[in-house]
């Protein structure tokens, strides 16, 4: 038990150390993101505010609530293109004729030829 207490704290100190050191940029980033959403709330009131008056507050709602809509599905669509894209540098890609010769051990060669010997041999008594 000597190794695996060993590796436990190991691990345990490795990740103290990590905390620490993400833990500064990590509450500036939330810190900004709070700040952001402050103030896109205060234009999102301005914005109101100044529709409301210009051309009725149902409208400017409406407006306002479009406006927002189609800014996500840009943001959806976005964060799809970039997870639909494959990696450029994958051989695969590339050559699609070109197939990898899969590499086998013997030891599952054995393994599924004995499986298919018997399945032969307990199905040639059982015709259709």
């Amino acid at each position: 038990m000597g190794i695996l207490d060993d590796m436990v704290h190991s691990i345990g100190r490795n990740v103290r150390l990590d905390i620490r050191k993400l833990l500064l940029p990590v509450l500036l980033a939330l810190a900004g993101g709070l700040m952001g959403a402050t103030g896109v709330g205060f234009l999102t009131v301005w914005a109101y505010l100044t529709l409301g008056a210009a051309v009725g507050h149902g409208s400017a709602a409406l407006m306002i609530g479009l406006g927002y809509l189609m800014l996500s599905a840009g943001f959806v669509f976005l964060a799809h293109g970039l997870l639909s894209k494959h990696d450029p540098g994958d051989p695969s890609r590339k050559q699609p004729g070109v197939q990898r010769k899969v590499a086998t051990d013997a030891a599952s060669e054995i393994a599924f030829t004995a499986a298919f010997v018997l399945a032969r041999y307990l199905g040639a008594g059982k015709r259709d």
